[in-house]
């Protein structure tokens, strides 16, 4: 890990030409008061707004069609979640909609649920994305 710089300490050669290339990178940017005053800024999303805008995301096949075998399953959410390995509120939002799960979340459900996950056809990538 790089030395912190201490406020006291005079900068070395490469330390000063590290610091004048970050300052030249971001003196084209407008400032947070330029930003602010400008007709470019609309603030922060309410919640609201980043829920819409996350609904209007849509959901990738393999979130529908994991879903679709879980509800196929008889067992509860809570023994899928422990037979799988997947902590039960992560399975639970998913579930409802609430969050997305990690890929290798669903790796270990569709390997609970004897589902595979394989490569896109379209784009040959496979699980790990090689």
């Amino acid at each position: 890990m790089p030395e912190r710089i201490r406020k006291k300490r005079k900068l070395n050669a490469e330390e000063a030409a590290r610091l004048r290339a970050a300052r030249a990178a971001f003196s084209s940017r407008p400032s947070k008061d330029q930003l602010l005053d400008s007709d470019d800024y609309v603030g922060p999303m309410s919640i609201e707004e980043y829920l819409s805008w996350r609904k209007g995301a849509g959901e990738a096949p393999l979130v529908g069609q994991l879903k679709a075998a879980i509800a196929a399953t008889p067992k509860s959410l809570y023994a899928i979640a422990q037979a799988s390995g997947v902590a039960a509120p992560v399975l639970q939002r998913f579930v409802n909609g609430e969050r997305g799960i990690t890929l290798e979340t669903a790796g270990k459900l569709a390997d609970y649920l004897g589902l595979a996950l394989l490569p896109d056809p379209a784009t040959g990538l496979s699980r790990n994305g090689a």
